[in-house]
């Protein structure tokens, strides 16, 4: 898996910030051993230098992804047509070459296939091949422990995962911080369930005899690998020249010849033979420190200067040292807090001669060279969306015939449009009738038993995989305000705690108040019955959101997108009874709505007798 381990703000991409940042990388690192063997990049020479400086000892590998693309992109530039797919297809076997002798020979094959094309063979040799070849062809690379990873796609997707939490480019530094943290939490949350399953589940091709020695001490994703690599046994045996041995030298792991081994003695793999790596199950091992007499952890020094240099000072010195050392003693105490106002910024700078920013996107990227290649040559295999659109639109201008224009692929907007259609018809009609007209869609989460806070936290823009975040803030609003919830739940306040705390349902009326009043939001519930959660300590805000669940099939929630000023459902009695007097502003500024969904659905009376009809 991939997770986050920091968050660093640089003033700019030197090697001086760089310096700076890794620097407090290693601080970080408490044990020797563990200190990174690989670290992966792209041509970045500024960072990279800094890496030969800060970790002298570690391999600092090129993504291969991006290599491929910038060489494809001159490939189409300058390689004639009839002989641009051969030369990809070579310059991949380049980079794939599983040894030195291989490379040599696909080089050379790769050379002669380019004999016509000085220059690009030129910009191949000088630009990758004669400085950087041994970090990224395979031939060097599969001698160091990389467990598979040769690309920075991985961090991209990492990266977008984390402007997701973050929403924009302009939120000041406490809503970056709390995004972040959301992001490592969901991390950490996602690792322990991995563990969790290492140790409970055990897969059908995991349960050969040869793996009793692994089950539940290696990881999941480890034994399958060993699983795929025994494959190969019948075509290597023992021979380790014909093995090759990558899984050993990248993954730690047992190869093929050393696997044939145990099978042919019927000895199960033993657990030495797997890297430590893949037996770390949890997260609570404490850490050890490399250091014997604890001098450099000595602080006896350091605060007795502190202490000298405090009874020095005058009155206002003495009060801006105290306050530093009581954020360093007391960090739940800190003088940090948002601004009271939003600041308006005026987010990227902006530039002319770039171009307008894409739609969307609240900052702007010059693109790759590469993907300029592809905008204007149109490579079948970019995978740039806007090239996808563009070939759909121009495919659609030259061909005629119905048959043909049936063929373009949707996008994938037009597939979660599709989809959140087919969502709104499948679950329509549970919902009161006359609030069809006010439902824009209906989305759908996972159905898991965890739904509920799924559905919240996808209106809170975590998407549904921020369900966990959901369950803790919502049990620290418990917690927080216990005296408010003993008067709301009475004898049920203990089921509520349990619920935050287990796997249990997202249960209404009493998740709808501490959602509300943890959020200050306007929570809807829509089914039978459907009703409204105000907050319950704040006065009424203009600019309050409002967010609607629906309850479906009897035992599922889904998120509900509402149109502007969508009819609101009657109150609960216990909000009007326990609500604090500002509270009471959400009733009267919002009355209108809750008229106006009595007014299209009327409350029925019971009869105050009881009639026959003959």
């Amino acid at each position: 898996m991939t997770f986050a381990v920091g968050f660093a703000y640089m003033e700019s991409e030197k090697t001086d910030n760089y310096h700076w940042a890794l620097g407090k990388l290693k601080q970080l690192i408490t044990k020797q051993d563990i200190f990174p063997r690989v670290i992966l990049t792209d041509r970045e020479f500024a960072l990279m230098n800094a890496i030969k400086d800060i970790f002298p000892h570690t391999t600092n590998m090129l993504c291969t992804w991006h290599i491929i693309k910038n060489v494809n992109a001159r490939c189409t530039v300058q390689i004639p047509k009839d002989m641009k797919q051969k030369v990809k297809n070579l310059w991949r076997d380049v980079v794939e070459s599983p040894d030195e002798v291989e490379y040599q020979q696909r080089l050379n094959a790769f050379q002669q296939a380019c004999v016509n094309s000085s220059n690009f063979v030129e910009y191949v040799n000088n630009t990758w091949l004669a400085p950087h070849k041994e970090q990224f062809v395979e031939a060097w690379t599969n001698r160091v422990m990389h467990i598979g990873n040769t690309t920075t796609n991985r961090v991209e997707s990492a990266h977008w995962r984390l402007k997701k939490m973050l929403e924009h480019s302009k939120g000041d530094l406490c809503k970056c911080l709390e995004g972040m943290n959301d992001n490592i939490r969901l991390e950490v949350d996602k690792i322990k369930k991995s563990f969790q399953k290492s140790f409970y589940y055990t897969e059908k091709t995991h349960s050969s005899p040869f793996f009793q020695y692994l089950r539940n001490f290696v990881s999941r994703a480890a034994m399958t690998l060993i699983s795929d690599e025994m494959e190969r046994i019948d075509i290597v045996g023992t021979n380790k020249n014909l093995c090759g041995c990558k899984l050993r030298s990248t993954c730690e792991l047992p190869c093929a010849c050393e696997l044939s081994g145990y099978t042919t003695n019927g000895v199960p793999i033993p657990l030495d033979s797997v890297h430590g790596h893949w037996k770390k199950l949890t997260m609570e091992e404490p850490l050890e420190d490399d250091t014997e007499d604890g001098y450099e952890l000595d602080m006896s020094n350091a605060m007795e200067a502190i202490w000298t240099r405090f009874r020095s000072l005058d009155i206002v010195g003495k009060r801006a040292l105290k306050s530093k050392v009581f954020e360093l003693a007391y960090p739940a105490s800190s003088s940090l807090c948002p601004p009271p106002e939003k600041i308006k910024t005026r987010g990227g700078v902006k530039n002319k001669n770039k171009g307008k920013a894409p739609k969307g996107y609240d900052v702007y990227r010059d693109p790759s060279y590469f993907e300029h290649v592809e905008r204007e040559y149109g490579d079948s295999q970019g995978t740039s969306k806007r090239l996808c659109t563009q070939q759909s639109q121009s495919s659609q201008k030259e061909l005629s015939q119905p048959s043909q224009k049936q063929q373009s692929q949707p996008s994938q907007k037009q597939l979660s449009q599709m989809s959140k259609k087919l969502t709104s018809q499948k679950y329509l009609g549970q919902f009161p009738d006359h609030m069809h007209p006010h439902i824009v869609d209906i989305a759908d989460v996972l159905e898991d038993g965890n739904c509920g806070f799924r559905a919240v936290a996808s209106l809170l823009g975590y998407t549904e995989e921020g369900w966990s975040i959901v369950r803790r803030e919502l049990d620290e609003e418990l917690r927080n305000n216990n005296n408010l919830y003993e008067k709301l739940f009475r004898q049920d306040l203990q089921v509520v705690r349990d619920s935050l705390v287990a796997t249990r349902w997202f249960t209404i009326p009493a998740m709808g108040y501490l959602v509300a009043n943890r959020y200050n939001v306007v929570l809807v519930t829509l089914g039978k019955p459907s009703k409204t959660f105000f907050p319950m300590m704040t006065s009424y805000s203009s600019s309050a959101r409002f967010f609607c669940i629906g309850f479906v099939n009897g035992n599922h929630w889904v998120p509900v997108n509402m149109s502007k000023g969508f009819p609101l459902p009657e109150v609960t009695a216990d909000w009007k009874k326990f609500c604090s007097h500002e509270a009471r502003s959400w009733m009267s500024n919002l009355n209108g709505r809750l008229q106006y969904w009595n007014l299209l659905n009327p409350p029925v009376k019971p009869l105050s007798g009881v009639m026959s009809v003959e």
